[in-house]
């Protein structure tokens, strides 16, 4: 299992991907701040529009709490996406290695002249 390890780790570092998980954290950080400020922008400016007496500074703040909402839902995709995309790779990374661990019994019993019996290994 350790040689396994070793050898995914080796092949790991030759794809030359190590750019990618700091840079969707930072994605998903943002995706997280942008939401939280959307919201909370968002309420402050609707309960202020609430004790104004003039219907353009209403309007322009119900305008600014519409907008907020807006970009509270876009950052709300960008957390899900990058969320997702760290998910993803962790679940690929171990399909990855049942997928070899599979592999390997698979030469070893063939290796050894016996037929392997089918193991159902649902996740």
């Amino acid at each position: 299992m350790n040689d396994r390890m070793e050898r995914l780790e080796a092949d790991a570092g030759q794809l030359n991907v190590s750019q990618g998980p700091d840079r969707d954290r930072w994605w998903q950080i943002a995706g997280a701040v942008a939401m939280a400020a959307g919201v909370v922008v968002a309420f402050v400016a609707y309960q202020l529009s609430r004790s104004m007496s003039d219907p353009r500074n209403i309007s322009s703040n119900l305008i600014l709490s519409v907008s907020m909402l807006a970009l509270a839902v876009v950052g709300a995709a960008v957390f899900l996406r990058y969320s997702f995309s760290r998910f993803l790779r962790f679940w690929l990374l171990r399909q990855l290695m049942e997928d070899s661990a599979h592999i390997d019994r698979l030469v070893a019993s063939i290796d050894n002249g016996r037929v392997p019996q089918s193991q159902d290994h649902s996740s």
